[in-house]
This record gives C-alpha cells, sequence and structure tokens, in this order.
C-alpha cells in the first residue's frame, strides 16, 4: 500500500522557502524528487520567503508587534517564531563567548601587569616565570581574534551589518492608512506642480 503523506504541510513548509528539499524529505517523509515533481505539478512557489524574512526581523527588533494582515499570515507567523527562536539562541551563545573571551583579556591583563605567569614543569610542579614577548604576542593575536569573531557574529545576529544595498529595516513600518495618505500627499504636490 502506498504511504500517504501530509502535501498541506509539505506545501506549506516548502512554500516559506526554509527548507531544502532533503530537509522537506527528511521533515515530512516523501523522497526529494517526489516533492520537486508535486511541486512543479502543482504549481507550488517559495512565494512567502520575504514575507518570513521580514516578519523575523519584526519579531528581533519588535517582539510585540501584530501579525501581518495577509492571508498566509499563519504560515509566516510560525515560521517567523522558529526563525527568531534560532537567532535568540545565537545571541545567548554570543554572550557567553563574549564573557569567555573578558576572562581570558582580563587573565592577561594580570599577567602583563605583574610580568609574571604560571606554567606547569613536566614534574606537575606549578611555577611562576615572566611574561615573554612571544607569549604575549600570541596570547593578544588570539585575543583579537577572539574579540573580532565575536564582535562580527553579534553584528549579524542584531541585524548591525546588512548586505550591500539592503536597506536598515524601518523602526516603525507605515499602516496601509498611513502608507495610503503619503501616496495621496505625493500625488497632490504632483498635481499642484504640474498646475
Amino acid at each position: 500500500m502506498a504511504r500517504r503523506y501530509d502535501w498541506e504541510a509539505i506545501e506549506a513548509d516548502f512554500r516559506t522557502g526554509r527548507f531544502s528539499l532533503q530537509k522537506l524529505s527528511d521533515r515530512h517523509g516523501p523522497s526529494k524528487g517526489a516533492i520537486s515533481k508535486r511541486a512543479t505539478t502543482h504549481g507550488w512557489s517559495k512565494d512567502l520567503t520575504g514575507a518570513v524574512q521580514q516578519r523575523t526581523r519584526e519579531k528581533l527588533s519588535r517582539p510585540e508587534s501584530a501579525a501581518p494582515d495577509v492571508p498566509e499570515a499563519e504560515l509566516i507567523e510560525q515560521a517567523a517564531c522558529e526563525n527568531a527562536s534560532v537567532v535568540n539562541g545565537h545571541r545567548q551563545m554570543l554572550q557567553r563567548w563574549r564573557r569567555i573571551q573578558d576572562t581570558f583579556a582580563g587573565q592577561l591583563d594580570t599577567q602583563l601587569s605583574t610580568g609574571k605567569r604560571e606554567v606547569e614543569t613536566r614534574d606537575g610542579d606549578v611555577i611562576e616565570v615572566d611574561v615573554d614577548l612571544e607569549y604575549a604576542g600570541k596570547c593578544i593575536g588570539y585575543g583579537t581574534q577572539a574579540l573580532e569573531r565575536v564582535i562580527k557574529l553579534e553584528r549579524q545576529s542584531y541585524g548591525m551589518d546588512l548586505p550591500a544595498g539592503e536597506e536598515t529595516p524601518p523602526e516603525h513600518a507605515l499602516t496601509d492608512d498611513e502608507l495610503e495618505a503619503k501616496i495621496k500627499a505625493y500625488e497632490s504636490r504632483g498635481a499642484d506642480d504640474q498646475s
């Protein structure tokens, strides 16, 4: 007997644009080829990708914002919640790495100010030795690399560095009524300029 799949759920996940065919196959059961064929036959398109990304940005910057008034609002909301959860998890990990980097910098600062560091000998004894320039240079190099990576990842996670040509999402997106009012105002200015 042929297996039955939840093609509505597969189509919903497909349309969000969040999953590759392999991930859809792993998640729902049918082969990649079967999903691809069904998508082509039924004209599925990944038309919600942009809306999901926009809603994810909104959830990360304004978690209390209302759901968009579109027919696919439920799909978009669910996908955006999952995306926001992933990004928030990344942010928590980055906070941990920042604390580790701060601890490392503090230890190095102490060693450099005293001019001494503790090392373990082959016998297992701990002795104090002078901080040499090679050691200090390596530590500074490792520390700055770690800091650079944490800062880069934090900036990406918080949307501070958007790809070239992409504008920062507005703090307050205009409602349909506000947008229509702006359009009418521009149209009336244009009509005044022509007269």
